[in-house]
């Protein structure tokens, strides 16, 4: 059952460094709640949770479990019949990572999926498409190391796609770029073959773009869980609607629409959005060259010469904007951030009674 997840013998030897007698159960988090978990070994479905302890000591959202994370906890054997909840004991390091800033929030990082093979970005072929939007989306996947696929959605919508997917190409050069309808069934098979057994796949895209209905139409009545997260009173007030769904066509994590998309900048990141750009760079004179008003700039001369849209351009001129800003005001949080944790530090009353680690 742990093979249906993705488990394979890389996870096994990950697992085994931090408990070599096989002692915790290897799950993986489905849905994220208020201060729980809904995890799987590919046969249950059950509430797991962390310590007190290690969520107090959480430097930030990137140190506590996500959608899609593979963790090892205990008293996953009670949680499984029902009895109470499972204690997480240990993240195992992610082979990709999606995070974005946070919605309102300037300094902090909000984690959308980990160890994603294939992030799938919708877009509708109606009035959606807009590319600026797009570029922050791949530039996301790439971040975190994700695989991107562009998919125009609501195809039934119009006559000839053929146009709209040249913009997606452009978008994203190499990237696979089809067209669906969850109405006719246009491209499914397409789409289904993005992802596949073992591997997990990440939808994203604006509200209304059809990233549910593409998920009912792909996988129809396979889109049950191994078991239904039950409706109580933690799944009421649950705080996001990121969940990953276990199908025989692989897993497949929804999202819902982002209000604010902004990539989180670590320190000394480079931007790997525009890879036509950054091919184009390499003939430009300087080697620092911003492609602003600089002498003997290849890639303004594309762009005179007609083989680089001027708005792609302008989007990378953007969003490379953003990100420098972005940088800097990250970089004076985490000082303040640093500057406050020493004094809570130094002028913390002496240790008592041990915490209870529950």
């Amino acid at each position: 059952m742990l093979k249906d997840l993705g488990w394979n013998d890389g996870w096994e030897e990950a697992r085994r460094a931090v408990d070599a007698q096989a002692e915790l159960s290897p799950l993986r988090i489905m849905a994220e709640h208020r201060g729980a978990y809904h995890a799987t070994d590919g046969e249950h479905v059950a509430w797991v949770e962390l310590t007190g302890r290690a969520y107090n000591r959480a430097q930030d959202k990137r140190a506590l479990p996500t959608v899609g994370d593979w963790i090892l906890a205990e008293r996953w054997a009670d949680a499984a019949l029902g009895k109470g909840a499972g204690v997480i004991r240990h993240i195992l390091p992610r082979r990709s990572f999606l995070v974005r800033k946070a919605a309102g929030e300037a300094t902090q990082p909000q984690p959308v999926a980990a160890n994603v093979d294939i992030g799938i970005v919708m877009t509708s072929a109606n009035s959606d498409l807009s590319p600026a939007r797009l570029d922050r989306y791949l530039g996301l996947l790439r971040d975190g190391g994700i695989a991107p696929a562009l998919v125009l959605s609501k195809l039934d919508l119009v006559d000839d796609p053929d146009a709209l997917l040249a913009k997606l190409r452009d978008v994203a050069p190499g990237a696979p770029v089809l067209a669906v309808s969850s109405i006719t069934g246009a491209g499914l098979d397409a789409a289904r073959a993005l992802c596949g057994p073992g591997r997990t796949a990440v939808l994203l895209g604006s509200s209304g773009v059809g990233k549910s209905s593409l998920l009912n139409a792909l996988l129809g009545e396979a889109t049950q869980l191994t078991q239904p997260i039950r409706e109580d009173d933690r799944g009421r007030h649950t705080t996001t609607r990121r969940q990953l769904f276990l199908t025989p066509y692989g897993l497949w994590i929804d999202t819902p629409g982002m209000r604010e998309l902004a990539q989180w900048i670590e320190e000394g990141e480079e931007e790997t959005t525009f890879e036509d750009i950054a091919a184009l760079a390499e003939q430009c004179k300087f080697s620092d060259c911003k492609h602003r008003k600089e002498p003997g700039c290849a890639v303004r001369a594309a762009v005179e010469a007609g083989t680089l849209a001027p708005q792609r351009l302008a989007s990378f001129h953007k969003l490379s904007d953003e990100r420098a800003t972005g940088a800097v005001k990250q970089q004076a949080a985490r000082r303040l951030e640093e500057t406050r944790r020493a004094k809570a530090k130094k002028y913390a009353p002496r240790p008592g009674k041990p915490e209870d680690d529950r």
